[in-house]
């Protein structure tokens, strides 16, 4: 669990309380599908595929905020099928059902190759406060501008 501080729109969002679930199939072959899933405070889920294959490891992030079915194909050999059944959000969580497919297609004599599992996740949801940039103080201001930059300190 951890606080995020974030700027969009001339607003400033903090105390997210972010806590993210990972699900994964088992291994067949060498080849997984795994789904990171992180609440977002506008009831929708963050969800990034992950097919971990021989070939390599293909990833893709969207969101949903309602029960879905989508197919993700990262390349010829491998798809990754996507279910959310039951999806509910209330002020406190965000709960559904999913099901990971992942089908792999390798050379003979193995050939194709599916492996499956259903989760049940529930996902506490993030606690937003949001400030205007004029309520913020000039040292709020700069702690945010040093806190965008990703330069390191090589001091001595």
């Amino acid at each position: 669990m951890s606080t995020i501080t974030a700027v969009k729109s001339n607003e400033v969002y903090e105390g997210f309380d972010v806590q993210s679930v990972r699900k994964c199939t088992p291994k067949v072959a060498g080849f997984r599908v795994c789904a990171e899933l992180t609440a977002n405070g506008n009831g929708s889920v963050q969800i990034r595929l992950i097919a971990e294959t021989p070939f390599g490891n293909y990833s893709k992030t969207f969101s949903f905020s309602a029960d879905a079915d989508f197919e993700f194909k990262p390349i010829s050999r491998v798809s990754i099928k996507v279910s959310i059944r039951n999806f509910k959000v209330t002020k406190q969580v965000i709960s559904f059902n999913l099901k990971l497919e992942g089908c792999i297609n390798l050379p003979w004599p193995v050939g194709k190759k599916c492996v499956s599992k259903s989760f049940s996740v529930s996902l506490p949801m993030p606690v937003l406060a949001a400030k205007s940039t004029e309520e913020l103080s000039s040292g709020d201001l700069a702690l945010l501008l040093l806190a965008a930059q990703n330069d390191e300190c090589n001091c001595s």
